[in-house]
């Protein structure tokens, strides 16, 4: 069979399969639609006709893959990127998160993983509801026609998402077990509802979580300013696994998390005490909800002498004082009480200025222990408060059933008591807060609690789930419209059938997201949440990418759902996350006024004198670096982008230059360099073609064909060894980039007539195209149609897809570059040696390597005690020597005292 009757085939039959559209340009630049490279440059009009042609049928073969997944017993591999808000339009930020985690999916598949990669929307919450009333639509018309928008624009990005698992938090089919999860901690005592002082957006008429609130007090939404209001909300006692949390950080790897375990570590705070509910009485009228009062010395509670409430405290209110502030006293004694949780005394309750008011947090109670604490003695005395020394000699005592026991002892004994008890407990720090996520809106998860006048909060039985939003004629205010749909509101109560109403908040949209990772792993199930045996088959989540904005209020949220679900719903892991990947903000130019701070666009601007001004005034205009906003004009529409460049460009140049965690400064010049370099690669890939059909018929030096293809065998490994360690464990897509450039530069120069004898130049030309494929699907699979069709080498499948290669593999003979450090630091030398032998000589091999080294032999010799091998933080391999200090010199005395001080 000849080659060119081999490549028709490969052109395919499943090729023909896609039509072009008529009406459209004729097809004639590209050999998959013409058998023929005519195509020597890589213009705008070829680029056009290859993603044209290949995209449509990489997402054709990605759905396919998609419905017939192998279930076998490969490696798995759960990369995640956060699912989006259906706002309608891709920006530069989703461009960036969805190309980093298609290029890490890709390329794992090509190592013979078992990758998920899925996607869906998290399309509840205020902005959707907002942007509706703004269009005057219903906020599932808007939502859904966005989601149909978007996924398409996804898809034309050339994404290979499991689309089979897609699903929107919006469908009842989904919040069905965001409301299941929901009682499933009501059962567990992990939500309650309560009245509590809440901050309220006057113009979205909602409540906030206190970080939702700016530095000025203002909505993070609307920009309103926040009043304080007390309401009867819903609570998730996240609080109650905060110390499991924290204790769960020491879990996780440092070198993965980086500072989002800090930003975790700084949110829960130092668990060193623990809440104590202490009911309330006024006029002898126990009070539904207690006050949970914060204590670090629960050994100590029988020590109490009254309850000190700052300034700003809810209870601070003028109707429950006992007396006036006669005399200048500094505390005022209130008329309600408190009442001890294990004697059942009364104790006293005052309002001190001397109790610090923290913002957002009035609920600052002090438990006044005078046995400890001077100040609260001083108090107790001068107000006449009665109280009994429970410490003698760090043993407790007049403490009932915990007398006799050690301070530690009778720590944990009253912390197990009163969790017995259901008074607290639980360990916590003093800012530790339970989730707030009643919202009354419209547009979220109904909560399926019914309330009757009878048995109070009722949950919605299983079976009657989900409780579905009910369906509106119109949507025109921003108040919620469920209290007045009746028929929806009006149920019997399911415990005694009297006449109730149903819950009418919605859920916080963060709960919908904490937890949607595990649905995509069993998202058809109609009988649970998830599969425990699927869930566990590929939890935690391998690699998890997204903004850092949500790397401290989602990421806690989502670590609490999986702690609970390991102790109520079967998971195996506590941790959902191996590894966090936390890219940097797309920024634009911004352009403005240096006197007003008013923004500009960038035709408002005259550049011709020494600083930039603005035109008509003269004033003088800042220009900087900001994240992209529809209000600085410097937002970069994605659509523009890919008509002017194309989709493979674009994401070359999104991927390319920065690290994925820093910041990108976006500018129409990365793409000079990208499309100068995918020009040079397809005029390589042309000059082989043309080689192969017209071969040269002079002679190669033998010595001058093995110097070349032995620098090429080096080239090619190298490029495949630190491309896969960029990709494997850097995650960095910016160093894949710099290497194919490198790489680039060093093929280009092997002469003509060497490249069809040499063993090398044909796997260089393969590999690198195979290495590109993750970066740039059409452009790849066009070149390697191209390199299949005169290619003469084995161990590549030529006549498949370039996504059905294998990843190419280190030949363990290379040579690498291994560093030698002096005390995990100090660099003494370097040395080369074969990959196979890396970790594996013994001393006597090693030491007659490192004897060729000069500067080892005159910084370190044979004066060391140990040697280790190891890898850097960017995983070059490294030799470090212990050296014995030497304590008779005085810069090593120095030396010493500064790294102690450092310590």
């Amino acid at each position: 069979m000849s080659r060119v009757h081999i490549n028709k085939r490969f052109s395919w039959s499943i090729l023909r399969k896609l039509k072009c559209n008529s009406g459209l340009k004729k097809c004639r630049f590209i050999y998959s639609k013409t058998g023929k490279w005519d195509a020597s440059e890589f213009t705008p009009e070829v680029r056009a006709e290859v993603e044209k042609h290949w995209i449509p049928l990489l997402q054709k073969n990605n759905n396919e893959r998609c419905l017939n997944k192998p279930q076998d017993s490969k490696e798995k591999f759960y990369v995640l990127s956060m699912f989006p808000y259906p706002s309608g339009k891709l920006h530069m930020g989703h461009v960036r998160v969805y190309s980093i985690s298609d290029v890490i999916a890709r390329f794992h598949r090509l190592t013979g993983k078992d990758v998920v990669h899925p996607m869906g929307w998290d399309a509840f919450g205020l902005p959707a509801e907002n942007a509706a009333i703004d269009h005057g639509e219903l906020p599932d018309v808007w939502t859904r026609r966005n989601i149909i928008a978007m996924r398409k624009q996804l898809n034309d990005m050339c994404f290979s998402f499991d689309w089979n698992t897609e699903y929107a938090t919006c469908d009842p089919e989904y919040y069905r077990w965001t409301q299941f999860i929901f009682l499933k901690m009501f059962e567990a005592g992990l939500v309650e509802q309560r009245k509590e002082i809440v901050n309220w957006d006057p113009v979205d008429e909602t409540v906030l979580a206190n970080e939702q609130i700016d530095e000025k007090g203002c909505s993070w939404r609307s920009g309103a300013k926040v009043q304080k209001i007390y309401l009867k909300q819903w609570f998730i006692k996240t609080k109650v696994y905060a110390k499991s949390l924290l204790d769960g950080l020491s879990e996780v790897d440092d070198n993965l998390w980086k500072d989002v375990k800090k930003l975790q570590k700084r949110w829960i705070g130092d668990c060193n005490g623990t809440r104590i509910d202490f009911r309330l009485r006024l006029d002898g009228v126990e009070w539904e909800e207690p006050l949970a009062v914060f204590t670090s010395t629960p050994e100590c509670l029988y020590g109490v002498s009254h309850i000190a409430l700052p300034t700003n405290h809810r209870l601070n209110d003028q109707k429950y004082y006992k007396f006036p502030d006669k005399n200048g006293s500094k505390a005022i004694l209130l008329t309600m009480e408190a009442i001890h949780p294990l004697t059942g005394n009364s104790v006293p309750i005052i309002v001190s200025p001397d109790v610090p008011n923290i913002p957002y947090t009035p609920d600052n109670e002090h438990l006044a222990i005078p046995c400890i604490n001077e100040e609260d003695k001083s108090t107790a005395d001068k107000m006449g408060f009665t109280y009994a020394e429970v410490i003698k000699d760090n043993v407790i005592v007049k403490s009932g059933q915990f007398s006799g026991l050690s301070r530690e002892e009778a720590h944990e004994k009253v912390l197990h008591y009163a969790k017995e008890k259901k008074i607290g407990g639980f360990l916590m720090s003093l800012d530790s807060k339970d989730w707030l996520i009643s919202r009354q809106r419209y547009w979220g998860t109904p909560i399926p609690i019914i309330h009757c006048p009878k048995c109070k909060a009722v949950p919605v039985p299983l079976e009657d789930l989900p409780v579905k939003l009910p369906s509106i004629a119109k949507f025109t205010g921003k108040s919620s419209p469920l209290k007045q749909s009746t028929d929806w509101l009006n149920v019997p109560c399911p415990k005694c059938g009297s006449p109730s109403e149903r819950e009418t908040d919605t859920m916080d949209t963060f709960v919908d997201s904490s937890w949607y990772f595990l649905r995509y792993l069993d998202a058809h199930n109609t009988e649970a949440p998830y599969s425990p045996d699927k869930v566990n088959k590929y939890m935690p989540v391998d690699l998890y990418i997204g903004g850092k904005e949500h790397a401290i209020l989602h990421l806690y949220f989502a670590r609490f759902f999986n702690y609970f679900l390991c102790d109520h719903g079967g998971l195996k892991h506590r941790e959902p996350f191996v590894n966090l990947l936390t890219q940097g903000m797309v920024m634009g130019q911004s352009f403005s006024v240096k006197s007003s701070g008013k923004y500009l666009r960038k035709e408002q601007v005259d550049f011709s004198g020494e600083r930039p001004a603005e035109k008509g005034t003269g004033e003088e205009v800042v220009v900087q670096w900001e994240k992209m906003s529809k209000s600085k004009y410097n937002g970069v529409d994605p659509q523009d982008v890919i008509d002017q460049f194309g989709v493979d460009a674009t994401r070359l140049a999104i991927l390319g230059t920065v690290s994925p965690r820093s910041d990108r400064e976006w500018s129409n010049q990365a793409f000079v360099n990208i499309t100068r370099w995918q020009n040079r690669v397809w005029n390589t890939i042309t000059k082989y073609i043309q080689l192969s059909t017209d071969p040269l018929s002079s002679e190669v030096d033998p010595s001058k064909l093995t110097e070349i293809d032995n620098k090429l065998f080096q080239n090619r490994n190298h490029l495949i060894h630190e491309v896969t360690i960029s990709l494997e464990t850097l995650f960095n897509t910016s160093i894949v980039m710099t290497l194919l450039f490198d790489f680039m530069k060093k093929i280009k120069v092997v002469p003509d007539e060497v490249k069809l004898v040499s063993r090398e130049y044909e796997k260089c030309l393969a590999d690198m195209i195979i290495i590109i494929a993750p970066f740039a699907p059409s452009y790849a699979e066009e070149l390697w149609v191209g390199l299949s069709s005169v290619a003469r080498g084995t161990g590549y499948l030529w006549h498949e897809s370039v996504f059905n290669q294998k990843w190419p593999s280190v030949d363990p003979n290379m040579v690498i570059k291994v560093k030698l450090t002096q005390n995990k630091g100090r660099p003494v030398g370097e040395i080369t040696m074969k990959l196979k032998e890396y970790g594996c000589l013994d001393e006597k091999e090693l030491l007659e390597l490192c004897s060729k080294d000069k500067k080892f032999q005159n910084s370190i010799g044979n004066s060391y005690t140990k040697f280790h091998w190891s890898r850097n933080e960017f995983l070059q391999p490294v030799i470090n020597f212990t050296v014995p200090r030497k304590k008779d010199s005085g810069k090593e005395e120095k030396r010493e005292k500064s790294e102690k001080k450092t310590s």
